[in-house]
């Protein structure tokens, strides 16, 4: 397949790695000029979980791109940027989107499918999440951390011979992916997981894996589930997972040694999706009238963070 692949952070250089190792042309969109210049000169550059050698990374090349503009074709289009990026990002690559060319959003958050049915077809559209995990590291590398599943749908719950033939590409890829017809509600089970994994992780400044391991952070991040699954159940989102519980400690177990995206996000000192995330929780809260005074608190505090350097005294 032809797959163009929007956003080159941990996630996107993944994806990018393991398709190219399975026979696929990959183009990479990104608009930071360092990424893609060690992208168009080393390709991304793959190191496994625990391999503190870099220099030995495994190398994939790919077609590295500031815009597909120039591009005329492909098979599929992965939208794997932040959220506040949707609507440039599938304004940049609306011109390749057909029923033969899908767009795939595999972002971790609410509203993304709404911003980019405003400039695409919505049954042009495939929602995707994915449980795998990286830390992006310099020279367009990425340390992978946790090797979870990809889930992958229509939305209107049909299993089409294009998302068969995704699935199959992706699993010969070494991609674990599973079609399902429930593909909104795992979304939102994963934000509300993820709305309590990122900003904790974030404020705390430490791994997935000790996020568990005391129990006021437990706690915390129980509260915000609590929150979540309340939310969730006014806005009649059939939850696919039963127990969020037992979703958050795998998700933190199996990406123990993983810095959270809203973790990197604030240590390279860019936009979180702290909006997306715990935010859409909260707007979704005030249109039910439901209190989420712990995520409101979460979405205070990232704000801050994000305008001062932790442990800098601002002037």
């Amino acid at each position: 397949m032809r797959i163009v692949i929007v956003g080159g952070g941990a996630i996107g250089r993944l994806f990018g790695s393991s398709l190219v190792r399975g026979g696929n042309e990959i183009i990479l969109i990104d608009i930071d000029l360092r990424t893609l210049g060690a992208l168009r000169e080393k390709g991304i550059g793959l190191v496994e979980n625990g391999d503190e050698h870099f220099e030995e990374a495994l190398s994939y090349p790919v077609q590295a791109l500031a815009s597909a503009e120039s591009l005329t074709s492909a098979d599929l289009v992965l939208l794997l940027v932040k959220s506040h990026d949707t609507m440039a990002a599938v304004k940049n690559v609306a011109h390749l989107i057909s029923s033969a060319c899908p767009l795939l959003c595999l972002q971790t958050g609410l509203g993304n499918f709404e911003v980019a049915s405003k400039i695409v077809p919505a049954e042009n559209i495939l929602l995707g999440i994915t449980f795998m995990s990286g830390t992006a590291l310099s020279e367009a590398r990425v340390r992978r951390g946790g090797t979870g599943k990809t889930y992958i749908g229509e939305l209107d719950g049909t299993f089409s011979a294009r998302l068969e033939n995704i699935h199959a590409v992706f699993n010969r890829c070494g991609l674990e992916t599973q079609m399902v017809k429930d593909i909104i509600g795992r979304l939102w089970c994963k934000v509300i997981t993820y709305s309590a994994i990122n900003p904790v992780s974030a404020i705390l400044q430490v791994p997935n894996g000790s996020l568990t391991s005391k129990m006021e952070s437990i706690t915390l991040m129980k509260r915000l589930l609590d929150e979540g699954r309340e939310v969730a159940n006014a806005h009649s989102i059939e939850l696919v997972y039963p127990d969020l519980y037992e979703l958050l400690f795998d998700a933190c177990t199996k990406s123990s040694n993983n810095l959270s995206s809203m973790l990197q996000d604030i240590l390279n000192e860019v936009p979180t999706e702290i909006e997306a995330q715990n935010g859409a929780i909260c707007r979704y809260a005030d249109q039910y009238g439901i209190s989420v005074p712990t995520h409101r608190t979460m979405v205070e505090l990232i704000k801050l963070l994000e305008c001062w350097k932790p442990g800098v005294e601002q002037s």
